[in-house]
Order: structure tokens, then sequence, then C-alpha cells
């Protein structure tokens, strides 16, 4: 992820899973068929879809387009037809939402954010020690960084 991702856009909906909290229906749906077979042209994104739902192609069409507009997909002229593909893996566009929404927070309610977080991760004895691991890390990082 080399520049500023911008995944979050106009909403995050926290009951949500996944790509859903940032994404409809239709657009997550798209998102978990690319990203489990990248580069595949409206036709077969279509065809993958009709599986568990009818849908018309200018439907399909215009997703797929939108989604290349916002930035969420690549696509490459492939003879008459685009071949679409994830501009993020998976693991890209959940560290880029958590970025987003955590930064968001952070800025607005530094306080707040922390404490809330601090309180929800102690309520799993695993990640308050995953928490406590990567805080460590890093304060040695940021130390080692500081003796260059």
């Amino acid at each position: 992820m080399s520049a500023k991702l911008r995944i979050v856009g106009s909403g995050f909906k926290p009951d949500a899973r996944g790509a859903g909290h940032v994404l409809g229906e239709l657009q997550t749906a798209v998102m978990e068929i690319l990203w489990g077979e990248p580069g595949l042209t409206v036709n077969e994104v279509e065809e993958k879809l009709q599986h568990h739902r009818e849908i018309a192609h200018t439907t399909v069409l215009t997703t797929l387009d939108r989604m290349h507009r916002k930035g969420y997909l690549r696509r490459e002229k492939c003879g008459k037809a685009f071949v679409y593909e994830p501009r993020y893996s998976r693991e890209e566009f959940a560290l880029g939402m958590t970025q987003e929404v955590l930064g968001a927070l952070l800025d607005q309610f530094s306080e707040s954010a922390i404490s809330t977080f601090v309180d929800m991760v102690s309520e799993d004895s695993k990640a308050l020690d995953q928490l406590e691991t990567m805080l460590r890390e890093k304060r040695k990082a940021i130390e080692k960084n500081r003796k260059k």
C-alpha cells in the first residue's frame, strides 16, 4: 500500500462483516469473487454472481465500473472486454479500512477511543497478551530508530 489508501468512503456499517463494513452487499460479493479469482471479465463475474442471485448484465457492468472509479478495482483491456482484479488484497483492504476508521476515531476522540479499545481487548486474555507483545515490540522499534 504505497499511496494513502482510501477505503471507507461515505460510511462504515458496524453490523456488517468483512468488506461489507464499507461496501454494499453487491460490491462485497464482487470483491469476494475477485479475491478468490482475480482477472475476470464482466461476463465471468456475472456468471459467478448468478449462482447466488438473479442479476442484470447492466447492473454488473455498472457496479464494476463504479468500483474501478472508486479505486477498489484495477482493470485492463483484453480484446473487447475489460479484465478486473482487486486493487488491494483482502489483507490490505482490511488493514486500510482499520487504519481509516481507527485513525478518524483517534483524531477526534483520542482518549475515549484508546480507553474503549483497551477495555474491549481486555475481555479476551489472548488479545490482551497480543496487545502487550505488540506494544513492547513497537517501543523497541521506536527506541532503535531514535538511536540511529
